[in-house]
């Protein structure tokens, strides 16, 4: 009798557990939200104790993965990458103006299908690149308000939120102390310092940098990330006294690394225009903490298992209990093998290609274990081949391709192949228009500014809240829209294609203005409707002052 009670008890005890347990499952599948927050521009060993001590210790309480890598070495292509799941190779998006397929079913459009809300608040987020990814961009809401109002309306959701201002120029609160470390006897430093100070690219041929002034520069580049560990902070202290913690995902990582000196530049490939895969920009932070009731399950504080961006998705999916539409290219970073095998492919100048719609030079990397190969392609002939040993040789100073030319073609065979019949995704062609159209626009004839109305100057202060070109012109028409920015070695160029009257840039802020318009100095636009040999408007003169 007593051991039939007691079986009777422990079928209970299982019973009941087995029901917390289904009802904990459903629980996260219904209500578990996610924040991707990727900070712009960040080496691996920009996240530390000594540049941001608050997230050093809260990181104690999720999971590092200390060999995390980008895909590409620009902003665009890995974002795309993180919120897809697929590889830089099979999305293709390797410049400015162009994006993923608007037939794709994309991981965020399965999660918005599904009830979530999916969301983003940056005005950046409205160009081309980023379009038909599933995002509802709401411009100039403030995150917090736009994460509390979910959690008001029990809504689980997705949010992406970009932190921009560690990227180029550099220029913390504390920035004049910086000046004690710049050498005594070199004149020119001071203008180079400078420079890294105020402007938000700074191509190969502009400066000529020394090594000493490294100590500077570095300073500046770490004193940014001061002021992000207290802005994480607050953003912390909102999750927790909110109760979204309890919730939420929350995946911190970073689109790409930075170049500092390595290789004798600042930046990376949008603002250097010589983009590279060493490793100050292939390997990057990556921190996910999990909502308290699911990291039992997880794995040890910190991860070894090598992984990459394309890795963040499936994850989310996992925890979220869905099934992609479109086949991952990563997986669970919880259950990723020890060893794995990681591959990347970036164009030579990122967001900044000259003509973005014919890209000619490529740079692909692998990583297998210890070693390390990186292959330049120019019009799909290898014009440079690099190989290093990792553990050796960490800082990638040694090219070992005449030592062990076996090594180098096991790793570039299939990555070579990759490159050849990967996707290259262009901007929309200004001739793939229908006849219909052409008969419209030939009676419109060119469309005419509203705003601006006429070349001038622009300045913060006269700009309108949300930002928006507009034309007169056939409202349900497609235009396109040419454009040309910045003189000299920042120089830019490229064509957007838009449905309608009104390019809307959403609200900018005086800092967004001050930091990544202005330094531009001059833009010219025009627009004309889509289609061949349509008129143009005339060219307006834009010169951007504070």
């Amino acid at each position: 009798m007593r051991t039939r009670l007691i079986f009777i008890s422990l079928t209970g005890v299982l019973l009941v557990a087995a029901m917390a347990a289904t009802l904990f499952e459903l629980n996260r599948r219904q209500r578990l939200n996610v924040l991707v927050l990727t900070v712009e521009s960040t080496r691996f060993d920009a996240i530390s104790k000594k540049n941001t001590p608050f997230i050093w210790r809260t990181a104690a309480s999720g999971h590092r993965f200390v060999q995390h890598r980008t895909s590409s070495a620009w902003t665009g292509s890995n974002i795309i990458s993180i919120l897809t799941g697929l590889s830089t190779f099979r999305h293709g998006v390797h410049s400015r103006d162009a994006s993923i397929p608007e037939s794709w079913r994309t991981p965020l459009e399965n999660m918005a299908d599904s009830g979530w809300d999916i969301g983003g608040v940056q005005s950046f987020m409205l160009t081309a690149g980023f379009q038909n990814l599933g995002l509802t961009v709401t411009p100039a809401t403030d995150p917090k308000a736009w994460m509390a109002a979910r959690r008001l309306s029990q809504t689980p959701f997705l949010f992406w939120y970009h932190y921009l201002d560690t990227h180029l120029p550099y220029n913390p609160p504390n920035a004049t102390i910086t000046t004690s470390l710049l050498p005594k006897d070199d004149p020119g430093a001071a203008n180079r310092l400078n420079l890294v100070r105020t402007s938000p690219t700074i191509p190969s041929r502009a400066a000529t940098f020394r090594d000493t002034d490294l100590p500077a520069i570095r300073a500046l580049y770490d004193g940014q990330f001061t002021v992000f560990d207290d802005w994480f902070e607050s953003l912390w202290t909102f999750l927790d006294q909110s109760g979204l913690r309890e919730t939420t995902l929350v995946i911190l990582t970073t689109d790409h690394g930075e170049e500092l000196l390595e290789r004798g530049h600042v930046g990376h490939a949008s603002t250097t225009r010589v983009g590279h895969l060493h490793e100050e920009i292939a390997h990057i932070p990556l921190i996910i903490w999990l909502p308290p009731g699911l990291r039992e399950a997880a794995a040890a504080p910190e991860i070894t298992a090598p992984s990459s961006h394309i890795d963040i998705m499936p994850t989310i999916f996992k925890f979220l209990g869905l099934t992609p539409e479109i086949p991952f290219d990563g997986a669970d970073l919880f259950s990723l093998p020890a060893q794995r095998v990681w591959t990347a492919v970036t164009s030579k100048a990122g967001f900044a290609e000259d003509d973005p719609a014919h890209i000619d030079d490529f740079i692909a990397a692998i990583v297998d274990g210890h070693m390390k190969a990186q292959l330049r392609l120019t019009k799909g002939v290898v014009t440079g081949a690099e190989l290093y040993n990792l553990r050796l040789d960490p800082g990638e100073r040694q090219n070992r391709t005449d030592a062990e030319p076996a090594v180098l073609a096991r790793l570039t065979g299939s990555l070579i192949q990759q490159v050849l019949t990967m996707r290259i995704a262009k901007p929309p062609s200004t001739d793939a228009q229908t006849d219909v159209q052409s008969t419209v626009q030939t009676k419109l004839g060119p469309p005419r500014w509203i705003f601006p109305a006429s070349s001038g100057v622009l300045t913060y202060d006269n700009l309108p809240s949300p930002l928006m070109l507009r034309w007169r012109g056939a409202a349900h028409a497609d235009y396109l829209l040419e454009y040309e920015a910045g003189e000299g070695p920042m120089a830019i160029r490229g064509e957007i294609q838009i449905a309608g009257t009104t390019r809307d840039f959403g609200a900018v802020s005086r800092h967004y203005w001050n930091e990544y318009v202005t330094p531009y100095k001059r833009f010219r636009l025009r627009v004309r409707h889509a289609g061949q040999n349509q008129p143009w408007s005339p060219w307006l003169d834009l010169e951007v002052r504070e």
